[in-house]
């Protein structure tokens, strides 16, 4: 039941993802008639700049965000332990860490590209306090509260990104690339911002599984089964639906 019900909710999304768009450039070519006055069409084209966003949140909080498993005994001979779930462990935290903080760090890159002329700290942003944020960050998502807080503030991340470009695309503004990364430049900065997401969403669901229950406390991880695995196929045929919404609609 519970896939029958995803796989119901990929079609509907998969159905809007496809249609939405054309009734985007419907809206804006109505309110390009009529440039020069205020018009319905230009209100709604938008505001529709904020139907994605809101339901990439909507859909991250109710099915990506609280998981819940199934307890399982513990089996030695199959198990995950010592030094291995030493390494998982440590590898989710920092990659995690290293998302979140690189996610955060280009849209404030972005922000005071904006509306701040000196942002000259933001590039100064030494070695050793990047070193320093990220272990501290990998301490902090040990606990699922502030596990869960973090995992908001990357939504809320995403959502202002999502607002500031869809704005930049509608005025035609052009960032200055200085201050991207190399990979990372203006004309590809919706999917950059989808990339982000989707890969916080994934090692989040990793670290929701390996600290479930007392599994950390016990050092011992039961090993993953397939079932297991379906939720990160689900995460990442939503986005890849997002990022089919965005290449047709630009």
């Amino acid at each position: 039941m519970i896939i029958k019900y995803n796989l119901v909710r990929l079609l509907i999304i998969l159905i809007l993802v496809i249609i939405f768009p054309l009734v985007q450039k419907q809206w804006l070519n109505l309110y390009l008639f009529d440039i020069n006055n205020f018009t319905i069409y230009k209100l709604l084209y938008y505001l529709s700049g904020l139907i994605c966003p809101l339901l990439v949140i909507r859909n991250s909080l109710n099915h990506f965000t609280f998981y819940k498993f199934n307890k399982k005994k513990f089996n030695i001979n199959i198990d995950i332990n010592g030094k291995l779930l030493l390494i998982i462990t440590l590898s989710i935290l920092i990659i995690l860490s290293l998302l979140f903080s690189s996610y955060v760090f280009i849209n404030l890159r972005i922000i005071f590209n904006l509306f701040i002329s000196d942002n000259t700290f933001l590039l100064d942003f030494e070695i050793d306090k990047q070193i320093l944020f990220v272990v501290i960050m990998s301490i902090l998502l040990l606990f699922n509260k502030i596990k869960v807080f973090i995992k908001k503030v990357s939504l809320l991340n995403f959502f202002i990104m999502s607002i500031i470009i869809w704005y930049l695309e509608i005025n035609n503004i052009k960032l200055n690339d200085e201050f991207f990364i190399d990979f990372i430049k203006f004309e590809n900065i919706y999917f950059v911002n989808i990339i982000f997401v989707l890969s916080i969403e994934i090692f989040y669901y990793l670290l929701s599984y390996i600290s479930y229950g007392s599994y950390l406390s016990d050092w011992n991880l039961p090993r993953p089964e397939k079932k297991e695995f379906s939720t990160i196929l689900y995460i990442v045929i939503f986005y890849f639906l997002i990022i089919i919404y965005y290449t047709l609609l630009f």
